[in-house]
């Protein structure tokens, strides 16, 4: 399992600072991702901070982006 850092999703509305290492559940490798909330904004907003998943932000057609990237990344660090 990878690691990456991860800013707060309210960091885009500037009302959190938060940063933290988390599991990389997007094979991030160039920006930090800010799609999950922090735990601090997760208990102010009653999400449950475990359960959050980077398609829950996203559309399907994202979705469907997303996971051809993905294989496409697979693919090419296999062949390296």
């Amino acid at each position: 399992m990878n690691y990456v850092a991860h800013d707060c999703r309210n960091t885009r509305n500037g009302t959190c600072n938060n940063r933290w290492v988390d599991k990389d559940l997007t094979i991030a490798s160039t920006k930090i991702p800010t799609w999950k909330y922090c735990r601090e904004c997760c208990e102010k907003l009653g999400i449950d901070f475990d359960k959050q998943q980077p398609s829950d932000y996203r559309t399907e057609e994202q979705n469907e982006r997303f996971k051809v990237n993905a294989e496409k990344l697979v693919k090419h660090k296999q062949k390296h």
